[in-house]
């Protein structure tokens, strides 16, 4: 049985990229985000990428295909392509974290893969922008219908249940998960034809595909580069969040000495502004909702990624730190306030005094 194992690695390496400046200097092609064509309606909005082909990277006798897709808010998208083969489903489950040569790791070969196209990009970049972040990292195990002895999806897959199961957990042949587990793990499966399927589970996605799959394993993609975007500005939040106590106790203590806190403020308007113009683009990019089918697939991914949970954290600290910056504000311009008005009436009171002590003249 032959099968291709696609290794899928979003990193969050600045706040955008210049696509169009980098595609200049590189004579190289934008590449579509996705193919709609199952289902469109004539009018569908497709997005853009820039796809930059490397060479292929090895470890030993491994050689893996490799390509990176840029998006301009600042993520690439690295794909690592493997071609092997084993008797049965349960002999691919080695190839979650594939045995390398000279003890190399597959983040260790990904890491190769993002520093040759930061090499690339790094002029057109503004100066010390690039910051790769620990990556989002999926799994995709493809394989042709014809492979699998696949005519009808909803029948084999009642059939393999279970090593299906054992293939997306790494657990081989799933004999000792539990029919709960097995059921969730099988929960997000979708068909569009009869001999074509799409199970994705957490870390890892089974593809039964004919043809070459490229906008299926793009809307995987979308929502694997979604993912590590909302991890990246949560970090950032938690981060601020910290702070902001900080900076809130410190106010406290200092009374009056409120100097700094406009600086502050300040900082967390572009930080919100950041993360709103950022979080529209990652959205621009999925508006293919015109497909159904890739819609329907999105949705599944969406869900099984938890990216609802993830956005909604976000936007909930976003809420705290404009409650905290927003109250020590108040609080600031009260005491403002105040000093002004103590100010005013030591001022009426030395023109009081003024008058009572100088002579008439």
């Amino acid at each position: 049985m032959k099968g291709e194992i696609l290794y899928l690695y979003a990193y969050d390496v600045a706040y955008e990229l210049p696509l169009e400046r980098i595609q200049s200097a590189s004579g190289k092609g934008e590449a579509p985000a996705l193919r709609p064509g199952k289902s469109a309606p004539r009018e569908v909005r497709v997005e853009r990428c820039l796809r930059m082909p490397l060479a292929p990277i090895r470890a030993g006798e491994v050689s893996l295909e490799a390509s990176a897709d840029l998006y301009p808010f600042g993520v690439v998208a690295l794909t690592l392509r493997l071609e092997t083969q084993g008797p049965g489903l349960a002999d691919f489950v080695r190839w979650h974290e594939p045995p390398l040569a000279g003890g190399r790791t597959l983040d260790s070969l990904a890491r190769e893969g993002l520093d040759r196209v930061l090499v690339r990009i790094a002029a057109h970049v503004e100066r010390g922008s690039l910051s790769p972040e620990v990556p989002e990292a999926y799994t995709v195990f493809r394989f042709t219908p014809e492979e699998l002895g696949l005519a009808d999806a909803e029948a084999w897959l009642e059939e393999r249940r279970r090593e299906v199961a054992g293939l997306l957990t790494g657990e081989g042949e799933g004999g000792r998960l539990s029919e709960a587990e097995v059921a969730e793990t099988l929960k997000h499966r979708f068909s569009y034809y009869r001999d074509d399927l799409l199970v994705v589970d957490w870390d890892a996605a089974l593809l039964v595909e004919r043809e070459s799959a490229a906008d299926v394993l793009r809307t995987i993609e979308l929502a694997n580069l979604q993912l590590v975007e909302y991890r990246h500005y949560d970090a950032v939040l938690d981060r601020v969040v910290e702070g902001a106590y900080d900076d809130l106790e410190r106010f406290r203590k200092r009374g009056l000495a409120f100097l700094g806190l406009g600086e502050r403020l300040g900082e967390l308007r572009e930080l919100r502004v950041s993360l709103s113009e950022v979080a529209e683009e990652v959205s621009n990019a999925t508006k293919f909702i015109g497909d159904w089918h890739l819609a329907r697939l999105y949705m599944g991914c969406a869900e099984r990624f938890h990216l609802p949970e993830w956005k909604a954290t976000v936007e909930e600290k976003l809420r705290i730190l404009d409650e905290l910056y927003n109250l020590a504000a108040g609080e600031a311009t009260n005491r403002k306030l105040l000093a002004l008005e103590v100010v005013i009436v030591l001022l009426f009171l030395v023109d009081l005094l003024l008058l009572a002590v100088l002579p008439f003249r």
